[in-house]
């Protein structure tokens, strides 16, 4: 299962591209977030982020693939990750 979410994974963050975070001054944080996604992650810097961003893109890949989303959140996924 582990090599299955690696490459499922390797797929998502092809389609995310550079992870580049922005910084958020409502949460006083760099934030990451992409739309075929439902993942987001913040951190106290970019480099966090980046670091950060793909290990919570990798748990719900892993929830996906064990088909433990929700079916709403399912349909509003556009990522090919996890399918």
């Amino acid at each position: 299962m582990a090599t299955t979410i690696e490459a499922q994974l390797k797929i998502a963050l092809e389609e995310v591209g550079d992870i580049k975070p922005w910084f958020d001054k409502e949460v006083e944080a760099y934030v990451f977030e992409h739309p075929a996604y439902p993942v987001e992650y913040a951190g106290e810097s970019e480099a966090e982020v980046i670091r950060g961003y793909p290990e919570y893109l990798r748990e719900f890949i892993r929830h996906r693939l064990n088909g433990r989303l929700h079916p709403l959140m399912e349909e509003e996924t556009t990522g090919r990750g996890g399918k």
